[in-house]
């Protein structure tokens, strides 16, 4: 079975692994960051026929998109997770058929622009799903206006580089981000976060409607045995692309929270969910199967009453004692306090280590009420854990 391991996004929670000696200060005047940090914007038209979606940005970031497959099936080989290469030898040209459309001719439509076979592609959409770890916060300010931000963490284990100190896969993802306008009719539907050749939605925002973060959810229930039993039985949704289902059709923020915790799925995941109103935040805490979905609101006394964040653990339960992203977080927080809430206070929280560390890939920073998104490239400078 596949062990979930790798990817780490943030809703205004998280760290990565946390020494005990680690010097964690909550840092400020970090917003806004150098402009060259910043990431360019596509429009997507969703007018368009599936294929013909995606060519711009699959042509311009052909070369990253290579580059992160080939990294992609190296750590699948070597790290015990062949399961999924054979799953997609054995499929062959029947690859397609395992996701429903409009996503698998979209799928076609990047392999046609990048040449890369569409069997690879599958690899890289599905590779999201299984390893994907993450630091999410939602937030109001004292006017009651929402914000919803996170870091997104990839790439533990994927190749240490020990003359620079980096983790290889991680420096190749950040040249892949890229914003997305997803437009009908000329106007924007919504707005995400992805990296290029990946069809689902991991961040993202609905103008004057919602915001989203997924983080990943540490279980044996689900990863490859999710995918065998959607392969034979074709029940459950993909995590992602449920997402983007919701950003497409979901009218408000409390669709857009029943769809996500009623709808079965092939992986488990915290789906992290702003609204537009104060105490509009939750914490949707899935399993595949519907039943034992937890709802935890921002107005729990649990929470912080004007703020709500998450990481990779169910939040009843105390984070490893090797990643407590959780508490430095929530101690950021509450220090940049709700009279400083907004996109430079909530970035100086997401660049205080260890929620900034060597995996983070990019910061992203919504407010609802303007539909406003700015994504920008993280880089953690020693000493940075992990390593």
């Amino acid at each position: 079975m596949i062990t979930r391991v790798v990817t780490a996004c943030m809703l205004l929670v998280v760290v990565v692994s946390q020494d005990p000696g680690f010097n964690d200060t909550c840092v400020k005047g970090m917003y806004p960051p150098p402009a060259q940090r910043g990431v360019k914007e596509y429009v997507l038209n969703l007018d368009l026929p599936p294929e013909q979606r995606w060519q711009q940005i699959a042509s311009e970031k052909r070369h990253e998109i290579v580059a992160l497959i080939i990294e992609f099936k190296k750590f699948l080989m070597e790290w015990g997770s062949g399961e999924i290469i054979t799953i997609v030898d054995f499929l062959g040209d029947n690859i397609d058929a395992i996701l429903p459309n409009p996503y698998r001719d979209e799928i076609k439509g990047i392999a046609n622009a990048t040449g890369i076979y569409e069997g690879e592609i599958f690899v890289y959409n599905i590779f999201y799903e299984l390893f994907t770890v993450c630091t999410s916060i939602i937030a109001h300010d004292s006017t009651g206006k929402m914000y919803h931000v996170r870091n997104l963490d990839f790439g533990l284990f994927l190749g240490w580089d020990p003359k620079n100190r980096t983790w290889q896969l991680t420096d190749m993802l950040r040249p892949a981000i890229v914003n997305v306008d997803w437009q009908r009719g000329g106007k924007t539907v919504f707005k995400s976060v992805n990296y290029a050749g990946y069809v689902g939605v991991l961040t993202a925002i609905k103008p004057n409607k919602f915001t989203f973060s997924l983080d990943e959810r540490f279980s044996v229930d689900g990863g490859y045995l999710g995918i065998l039993v959607y392969i034979l039985e074709k029940t459950g949704s993909w995590t992602s692309l449920l997402a983007r289902e919701v950003f497409e059709n979901a009218i408000d923020f409390a669709d857009a929270r029943d769809k996500l915790a009623n709808t079965q799925l092939i992986a488990p995941g915290y789906f992290i969910l702003g609204g537009t109103k104060p105490g509009e935040g939750v914490v949707i805490t899935r399993n595949r199967e519907v039943n034992g979905t937890d709802i935890w609101a921002m107005t729990d006394k649990t929470a912080g009453g004007w703020f709500i964040l998450e990481t990779n653990y169910d939040h009843w339960k105390k984070p490893l004692v090797v990643d407590n992203r959780r508490d430095p977080a929530i101690n950021c927080t509450q220090k940049m306090g709700i009279q400083n809430a907004g996109f430079a206070g909530l970035f100086n929280v997401l660049s205080s280590k260890p929620v900034l560390n060597k995996l983070t890939t990019y910061s992203a920073l919504m407010e609802v009420d303007s539909g406003k998104l700015e994504t920008w490239l993280q880089y953690c400078p020693d000493p940075c854990e992990p390593w």
